[in-house]
């Protein structure tokens, strides 16, 4: 008892009383007093093995908590449409560069379920285009998120190599009534764009193909099978490579833009921090300077 009091800073009597306390809430002895001697009993040795055990979480919940409070460790939990999986990669890399000790969770996701996993809490950041169309229940769930703009994402109409109007420049939207169109599945904010574009310049396309995603409909094009409206950042590969071109019709790139969303009310982790603060800055201006250098080099080989 007394080298306990001493590692205590406690006296004598003091550590008397709360181990007697401690035997009146566990209805049992802890030690057998034998004389001067005190000796742990069966139920002391299980009441000491679960001090030991609590003691060991504890310090590791301490450490827990106090990687949550840096802004380079801890888990990044993110949510991306399909399309941000071009942006998204070399923007993230270079962040983890600087923060080595974030983990990172990533779920793809549609606009919908995003919002919904936002607002559940499942995902601490999601990047996301387009709002939700007005009076949908995904307007509604947007609606109660927070929506910071980080950079541009310019739609542009794609055609293979060898199209009739791959080196024209100035293409009236009109002249788009001969071709096929190869479109995104119903819900798709590229689909929203496409439908909205030929709706505005009443075009009616000789045929229009439905593919599900990104990957497909360029597959698509590239097997010449029509042209397609499809954002910038998915084409760095394929345009710097010539395996599709970019048709110069006017009216075009269609600007949209690139969201941060995350929750009001729910407490932003730090990871989560850095990696928003990372994106509306330098991740914001990469972005944007690699789109431009690209848009630049396609209308220069036009």
């Amino acid at each position: 008892m007394a080298e306990a009091g001493r590692r205590l800073f406690m006296t004598g009597p003091a550590i008397t009383q709360q181990v007697q306390q401690l035997e009146k809430v566990l209805g049992m002895p802890v030690f057998d007093r034998l004389g001067r001697r005190l000796q742990l009993t069966a139920a002391g040795d299980r009441v000491l093995s679960a001090a030991i055990e609590v003691h060991s979480r504890l310090g590791v919940l301490a450490k827990e908590l106090d990687a949550l409070r840096k802004r380079d460790d801890g888990t990044l939990h993110l949510g991306i449409l399909a399309t941000a999986t071009h942006i998204l990669p070399p923007l993230l890399a270079d962040f983890r560069r600087r923060a080595p000790g974030i983990a990172v969770h990533m779920a793809v996701s549609t606009r919908e379920e995003l919002s919904r996993r936002v607002l559940d809490g499942d995902v601490d950041l999601a990047l996301m285009g387009r709002g939700a169309e007005t009076g949908t229940e995904e307007a509604a769930a947007s609606g109660r998120l927070v929506r910071e703009p980080f950079a541009g994402n310019p739609h542009v109409i794609i055609a293979w190599p060898g199209h009739p109007l791959a080196t024209a420049r100035g293409i009236a939207p009109i002249e788009l009534r001969h071709e096929t169109v190869v479109q995104r599945e119903p819900g798709s904010g590229t689909r929203a764009m496409i439908d909205a574009f030929l709706a505005m310049h009443r075009i009616v396309p000789r045929e229009r193909i439905t593919v599900s995603g990104n990957e497909m409909a360029k597959h698509a094009v590239m097997s010449q099978l029509g042209i397609s409206l499809t954002s910038m950042h998915t084409l760095f590969l394929e345009l710097k490579t010539g395996a599709l071109v970019r048709l110069h019709v006017d009216h075009t790139p269609i600007e949209r833009t690139w969201y941060v969303v995350y929750h009001p009310d729910r407490w932003l982790p730090p990871a989560a921090a850095a990696f928003r603060d990372f994106l509306l800055d330098e991740g914001a201006r990469k972005g944007e300077a690699e789109t431009r250098a690209l848009l630049s080099a396609t209308s220069a080989a036009a």
